[in-house]
């Protein structure tokens, strides 16, 4: 066994005494003082962005990373998808029982979250230490919060710009406050009572206090969000211009559509204690969306989006000045292609447009559907959208 890097250049070869821990670790047969060293060793791996490459094999190296379970603060290895299965007999050999289930219980999609009803987006601490929860409750548990921090766009309607709607980043945030207490995290408490919408030491401190303070969360897990614009998300750390170490969290980072994007992007994140009775809060799980710009949470798609959404927003704003009002909605959750954006005008006229280089999922079936990677240039397609809207005037 030997630890690498996500290169998959070797870091070191495990000791003797090491491999012997994480097989005890695997097969569940440590406890107490053993049990601990386990751990540790996993953390050191995990918090290096680092993963466990298996010998068992001479012809390829079945591959493993270090899971943390947000919801009880348990390491587990877990199998990398995509690479090589273990030897027959190795200790490190998924079940393939147990690996049936977790592919019959999926991750669902984001969703549209209702308001008034309790989120729920962390499970309790167990019990007792020696439980352990579900991993499909617990990736049902993050995708909730991807699925809530695109509901707030929506509603909040940060995914609609129109220049008679324009607001400023102050503007912005306050709408997304005012729907977060529309939303509570338990019954009877509304998450904008538990929510900082600045990522640095002085709002994260702020925020604990409140927790440690709060009767509201009786028995359970208590939890905060904290929400903000950052400029990046890199391994396990988020970065904005108020840090330039980052701020660590020890889950996972969900993203929209699938695929990583450069930032910057509106992040969620939960704030809670990772084992029960600790007072040492961490930020546990992150959602993100990339937005067009620092002072415009407009969503992105993709990174090859930006150049051309903001030619767009820029000709919205001057067929404003020419009387002609056109607004851009891009659809958040539940659209069939989540690259469209849906540009309407006062006068009835809908243009569907996608900004990126390769059709995502089917096209829409109208001929008001073009795709930008169709034009020669970025002037050819304003100039195209403009007479659209402009015909007739």
């Amino acid at each position: 066994m030997r630890i690498i890097d996500k290169t998959a250049a070797q870091v070191r070869s495990l000791t003797l005494a090491e491999e012997e821990l994480l097989v005890g670790f695997a097969s569940g047969t440590l406890a107490g003082p053993r049990l601990l060293q386990a751990n540790q060793l996993l953390m050191k791996v995990r918090n290096a962005n680092q993963w466990l490459a298996c010998d068992c094999r001479s012809d390829a190296l079945p591959v493993l990373n270090v899971t943390l379970n947000g919801n009880t603060g348990t390491l587990f290895l877990k199998n990398n998808p995509g690479t090589a299965e273990h030897a027959p007999g190795c200790p490190f050999t998924k079940d393939e029982r147990e690996a049936a289930e977790r592919d019959s219980d999926p991750a669902p999609p984001a969703a549209w979250l209702a308001p008034d009803t309790p989120l729920r987006l962390l499970g309790d601490f167990p019990a007792s230490s020696g439980a352990t929860g579900g991993e499909g409750s617990e990736r049902r548990d993050q995708q909730r919060l991807l699925s809530l921090l695109l509901t707030w766009i929506e509603t909040s309607g940060l995914n609609l710009y129109a220049t008679h709607l324009k607001k400023d980043l102050t503007g912005q945030f306050a709408e997304l406050r005012s729907v977060a207490s529309r939303y509570p995290l338990l019954e009877r408490v509304p998450a904008s009572n538990y929510l900082e919408t600045r990522l640095d030491m002085k709002h994260m401190m702020m925020l604990k206090s409140r927790l440690r303070e709060a009767t509201v969360f009786g028995n359970h897990r208590r939890h905060g969000l904290l929400l903000d614009c950052v400029d990046q998300i890199k391994g396990r750390k988020l970065f904005n211009n108020r840090s330039e170490d980052g701020f660590d969290f020890q889950g996972h980072h969900l993203y929209w559509g699938g695929n990583r994007t450069a930032g910057p992007l509106l992040a969620l994140a939960l704030y809670s204690p990772t084992s029960a009775g600790s007072h040492y809060y961490e930020l546990i799980h992150v959602a993100s969306v990339p937005v067009l710009s620092r002072a415009h949470l407009f969503p992105v798609y993709r990174e090859e989006e930006r150049e051309p959404l903001k030619a767009l927003v820029s000709l919205v704003d001057w067929m404003a000045s020419k009387g002609v009002k056109v607004q851009m909605r891009r659809p958040v959750i539940g659209g069939q292609v989540m690259d469209e954006l849906v540009l309407t005008s006062d006068q009835d006229r809908v243009l569907s447009v996608s900004l990126l280089e390769q059709p995502l999922g089917p096209e829409p079936d109208t001929e008001n559907f073009k795709r930008y990677a169709d034009f020669k240039s970025l002037d050819t397609f304003r100039k195209f959208v403009a007479g659209f809207f402009m015909r007739e005037r």
